[in-house]
C-alpha cells in the first residue's frame, strides 16, 4: 500500500485530472492553526485555509502535486473560487458554527486564505470576491487574503488596487514567502499590507545562521515601523519559537505548533 500511495504522489494532476476534480467536487479544505506570540488574544481563533485535492480512490492529493499545474493551465482562479465558495456557502455559514460572529459579537478571530496571481489579475475573480464578503454574515475585518511577492512583483499596480477595493470593504491582507525576492523590503512602502509572513527559509535556521536572524530582525523592524504585523511560517520546534519571540515576532504557525487537520463540511473549527 506504501509504494502505491507514494507512486500516486510521484505523477503532477493533469489538467484535465483538475478539471475532473472541480466537475466532480473532489476537493477538500484544512486548517493550520497561526498562534500569537507577545500578547494573549484571548477568545480569538487565527487559522489559515488550506486546500487538498481527493483522489478517485479517495487518498489526499498534497497541494504541491496539483497547484503547479492549476496555475499553468490557467485553472486558478477556479480553485480559488471553489475554497471561497465552501466557506462563504455554509462550511462557516453563522448558523452552522459556534464562531463569535453567529453569537452577533465579533471577538478579533481571523482566517486566512490564499489568492493565486491569476486570481489577483482577473477583474471578474475580484468582483465576485466583493460580493461574496458584502453578502455573507462573517465580518470582513476577519478574512485575511495572503498573496506571494511574485504576485506583487508581476504587477504592482494592479496588486495594490486589488487590496485597495478589498480593504474599503474591511478585508485584511498579507504579503506571503516575504523575503525572498530582491525588491522585498520595497513592498513594505509600496503596498498597504496588514501582515507579512517571513518566509521559512529564513525561519528554519534562525537560531544557527546569524545572517538569517539578521533579516528576521530587520524584516520585524521595519514592520513595525508601518504599524505591519509579521508573521513566521515553518516553525519546527521549541527553539525557534523563543528565537521568533525575542526578535519581536508577532505570530508564528509551523508543524511544531499545529499541524493542518481537515474541515469536515459543516464543522464548525471554532
Amino acid at each position: 500500500m506504501k509504494n502505491v500511495r507514494e507512486h500516486i504522489y510521484q505523477e503532477p494532476a493533469s489538467r484535465q485530472a483538475l478539471q475532473t476534480a472541480l466537475i466532480e467536487d473532489r476537493f477538500c479544505l484544512y486548517f493550520q492553526p497561526i498562534f500569537p506570540l507577545l500578547h494573549r488574544d484571548e477568545g480569538h481563533t487565527h487559522k489559515e485555509i488550506l486546500i487538498r485535492m481527493v483522489g478517485k480512490d479517495g487518498r489526499i492529493i498534497p497541494p504541491n502535486y496539483f497547484l503547479p499545474c492549476a496555475e499553468e493551465s490557467g485553472l486558478m482562479p477556479s480553485i480559488d473560487r471553489w475554497v471561497l465558495e465552501s466557506f462563504f456557502n455554509g462550511i462557516y455559514h453563522p448558523s452552522k458554527c459556534m464562531g463569535c460572529w453567529a453569537r452577533d459579537y465579533y471577538c478579533g478571530c481571523i482566517i486566512a486564505f490564499n489568492l493565486s496571481g491569476s486570481s489577483v489579475n482577473d477583474d471578474s475573480f475580484l468582483d465576485f470576491l466583493e460580493n461574496a464578503v458584502m453578502n455573507h454574515p462573517v465580518p470582513p475585518s476577519s478574512l485575511v487574503f495572503e498573496i506571494t511577492e511574485t504576485v506583487a512583483l508581476a504587477n504592482i499596480d494592479k496588486t495594490r488596487q486589488f487590496i485597495q477595493r478589498l480593504q474599503n470593504l474591511g478585508c485584511q491582507f498579507a504579503l506571503d514567502d516575504f523575503g525572498t525576492g530582491m525588491s522585498s523590503l520595497a513592498y513594505l512602502k509600496e503596498l498597504p499590507l496588514d501582515f507579512v509572513k517571513i518566509d521559512g527559509m529564513f525561519v528554519r535556521d534562525v537560531v544557527q545562521n546569524p545572517i538569517s536572524e539578521a533579516i528576521v530582525s530587520a524584516i520585524v523592524q521595519m514592520a513595525k515601523a508601518k504599524q505591519i504585523k509579521t508573521i513566521a511560517e515553518y516553525v519546527e520546534n521549541v527553539a525557534i519559537l523563543e528565537r521568533l519571540q525575542a526578535l519581536g515576532v508577532d505570530y508564528a504557525q509551523g508543524f511544531y505548533l499545529g499541524k493542518p487537520t481537515p474541515i469536515l463540511k459543516r464543522t464548525p473549527i471554532f
